[in-house]
């Protein structure tokens, strides 16, 4: 069921919900708990956590805050599902004998996502804030920051805040500054992340990332320890699906994003998308136009506004004479819209 503000009245109900924040306090990264009330879409106040919980007394803090306000306690007290605090918000309702529901957070997409928009320009860089994102570059955006709770992208099996989030900050100005050329202070925030966290998968497969830009040599030499040590590692298979797609070993470059594509977690739309675009690509060279088909229409499920998948489908297959026409007529997940404007 999709929740909007105009089924509900004043106060009839609240809900709580936890945005995942990179902002950093005391060193440590915090998630941001809201209160809201659903017809109003009125923030009531928030609660920063760093640990995996907040304090019950920061909970009992925020709910009177909001009875304060509002004279009285809502009808019903709605808490996203699968929240680390679920129980604890539970436990306050029953004691002040508020009505409670657990609902999934996309249940109340409509509602919130406004909210979190805002926040989320928060989390752009300085650079680019004054650069408003098309609607497929916020939805890449978000697709690409895990939650906090949700498994780390390089598959350690750990969830993201008690792994990679940990090295976030130092990751992204590496990769930037590989990209611009600025090698050693790249290198620099290289540093700082393995500090952190020691010689894991994705410290290896990231100085390969940046070597990548001036030292083939040394990329390589990254990609294959990380590789060994690590032979099941997303990121680092997407990157030698590239590289081998690029020397011609396709059956290889094939290999590599399938191992890719099974470690990523299921949820990791952004990285899933990618590689899956990727390998169509692949069937493409070869081609094989109904498997480059398929998983570029398998690429959509996961970002549906990616126009570079849908140029893809667009000119490498729909509008291609070489394509057979039962491969352009057989049953498709995604026909693109003739209106589509990818000029």
């Amino acid at each position: 069921m999709q929740y909007s503000s105009d089924q509900f009245k004043p106060n009839e109900a609240w809900l709580v919900f936890r945005f995942n924040s990179f902002m950093q306090v005391q060193g440590k990264f915090a998630d941001i708990y809201l209160l809201i009330d659903l017809a109003s879409e009125y923030v009531f106040g928030q609660i920063i956590v760093t640990d995996q919980l907040p304090a019950q007394l920061e909970i009992e803090r925020l709910m009177k805050k909001a009875y304060n306000m509002t004279k009285s306690w809502p009808g019903m007290f709605y808490c996203a599902s699968n929240d680390p605090a679920e129980e604890l918000f539970k436990e306050y309702s029953d004691k002040k004998k508020i009505p409670f529901k657990i609902e999934p957070v996309s249940s109340f997409s409509r509602i919130i996502n406004p909210i979190k928009q805002s926040l989320m320009e928060f989390q752009r860089s300085d650079e680019f804030k004054d650069d408003p994102l098309s609607e497929e570059d916020q939805d890449a955006f978000n697709a690409s920051l895990p939650d906090s709770y949700d498994p780390c992208p390089c598959a350690s099996g750990l969830k993201y805040k008690y792994c990679c989030k940990q090295i976030f900050k130092e990751i992204v100005n590496a990769m930037a500054l590989a990209e611009e050329g600025k090698i050693r202070d790249a290198l620099s925030w290289m540093e700082k992340a393995k500090k952190k966290v020691g010689e894991t998968a994705e410290i290896l497969c990231r100085y390969a990332i940046v070597y990548s830009f001036y030292d083939k040599a040394k990329s390589d030499e990254y990609l294959d320890k990380c590789l060994q040590a690590f032979p099941d590692h997303p990121r680092a298979n997407y990157i030698k699906g590239i590289d081998l797609k690029s020397k011609g070993d396709y059956e290889g470059s094939i290999k590599a994003y399938k191992t890719a594509i099974r470690n990523y977690p299921p949820n990791d739309r952004f990285h899933l998308n990618e590689v899956w675009n990727n390998l169509g690509s692949v069937y493409f060279e070869m081609k094989r136009y109904a498997d480059a088909k398929a998983v570029w229409e398998k690429a959509l499920e996961y970002l549906p506004r990616d126009t570079m998948t849908k140029k893809n489908l667009k000119y490498m297959i729909y509008e291609n004479p070489d394509v057979p026409e039962n491969i352009k007529k057989g049953p498709s997940i995604y026909l693109l819209d003739p209106a589509d404007n990818l000029h």
